[in-house]
């Protein structure tokens, strides 16, 4: 495998420009400046320091797990990563790649790393999951304004974690440091998954029927959507990341049994579904599933329906977590609520109604609650492709 963070290895290797190297490497005084036209310049001067990204690919190598698998070839620290192919007849390859938006933001501010790693693989490994595909590895990019090695280390173990829940392997990645291109504590994260499936496996939105059931899986939150709403919002009310959290103890984000704060709850991982959808796929005869991310039900479910059907969700069937009704509460409108975050359904997933109880049923077992949320139905020539009954159960008390 290779990591470019650094040098080297996980595919992280190490610093370059762009610079492979992992986080926020030690303040530099005015003297290392490179403004300097009488002392030779080097690229510590300018600001990429290759000896950081070469601790942080030591680190690398003692944390991330996942690339002990029996498919692998090789280690960390190479050039490239590879894998061998499972004997699969007719195999097709379904890709995905996204980032983690602005929660890397709230992450930087909480001063906590070890959890947005794991929603950068959830981000792609759901989506290729609802296409009726296994994860089978993933690749993570993180670029930083100063590298510092246990940082980057945590956040890459937070990826490694994501792998590690998914049943994929972290195959390699890279870290670069950009000095001047973002600020010392600036960081950003993008990954893609790969995943295989048999041909016939694959779920299909012109397989959707009408009479066809919705069910909807719960979330753990907000995910890792909506984050520039959810920063707004903090800033207009005055609110801190430390501020005690006043829906209760919302999703369990802290692990612990102190009463969670603000940035506990908004930092809860991203659900990864893949191991359910899979089990899903080889008990029921799924149709289509919708990965619940930006652009909330409107968009998401929209994509997995054909133009002629409609999904008719009962917004009442569930009962949203806390931190939805929180945000009601602090201005955000229901509608926008819905066309925004995922409101507590992480997937969606179409299948015979027929097939209900015993794909609640999967689901459960495989730790994922869900229920029934709506059906398939005709679509009206001009109508939109999700329509609505009733409205969210957000608690008021929750609300406060």
């Amino acid at each position: 495998m290779s990591h470019d963070h650094a040098s080297g290895g996980h595919g992280h290797r190490p610093v370059e420009d762009g610079a492979q190297a992992r986080h926020d490497p030690p303040r530099k005084s005015h003297d290392d400046a490179p403004g300097r036209d009488d002392e030779p310049l080097t690229y510590a001067r300018a600001g990429v320091d290759v000896d950081a990204g070469s601790e942080a690919v030591r680190l690398l190598k003692e944390r991330v797990t996942t690339v002990r698998h029996p498919f692998v070839l090789g280690g960390i620290g190479g050039f490239g990563g590879a894998m061998r192919m499972p004997p699969i007849k007719d195999a097709v390859l379904v890709a995905g790649c996204d980032g983690v938006g602005t929660k890397v933001m709230v992450a930087r501010s909480a001063g906590v790393y070890d959890t947005v790693g794991i929603d950068l693989v959830a981000m792609s490994a759901n989506d290729v999951s609802t296409c009726g595909a296994v994860p089978f590895f993933f690749l993570d990019y993180l670029v930083v304004g100063t590298l510092v090695p246990e940082r980057v280390a945590e956040i890459v173990a937070g990826v490694d974690e994501g792998c590690r829940r998914a049943e994929c392997v972290l195959l390699g990645g890279e870290t670069a440091e950009h000095p001047g291109h973002l600020e010392p504590d600036d960081l950003d994260l993008a990954g893609f998954c790969v995943g295989l499936a048999e041909r016939h496996e694959l779920w299909d939105p012109e397989k959707v029927e009408e009479g066809d059931a919705v069910i909807g899986v719960d979330s753990t939150g907000l995910h890792a959507n909506g984050f520039s709403l959810v920063r707004a919002l903090l800033e207009r009310h005055g609110i801190s990341l430390d501020d005690s959290f006043p829906g209760g103890t919302g999703s369990g984000a802290t692990g612990t049994n102190d009463p969670p704060t603000v940035g506990d709850i908004l930092l809860e991982p991203t659900a990864i579904y893949s191991v359910g959808l899979h089990d899903l796929g080889h008990a029921c005869d799924v149709h289509a599933a919708a990965h619940i991310t930006g652009g909330g039900f409107p968009e998401n479910v929209a994509r997995a329906l054909p133009g002629h059907l409609a999904a008719e969700l009962d917004l009442a069937a569930w009962e949203p977590p806390a931190v939805f009704a929180w945000l009601r509460r602090l201005g955000v409108e229901h509608d926008e609520l819905l066309r925004t975050f995922n409101c507590g359904i992480g997937v969606s997933v179409v299948l015979p109604a027929g097939d209900v109880p015993r794909a609640l049923d999967v689901l459960e077992r495989a730790g994922h609650p869900a229920r029934v949320i709506g059906e398939v139905i005709a679509r009206p020539e001009g109508e939109p492709p999700v329509r609505y009954r009733r409205q969210l159960r957000l608690k008021a008390s929750d609300a406060r």
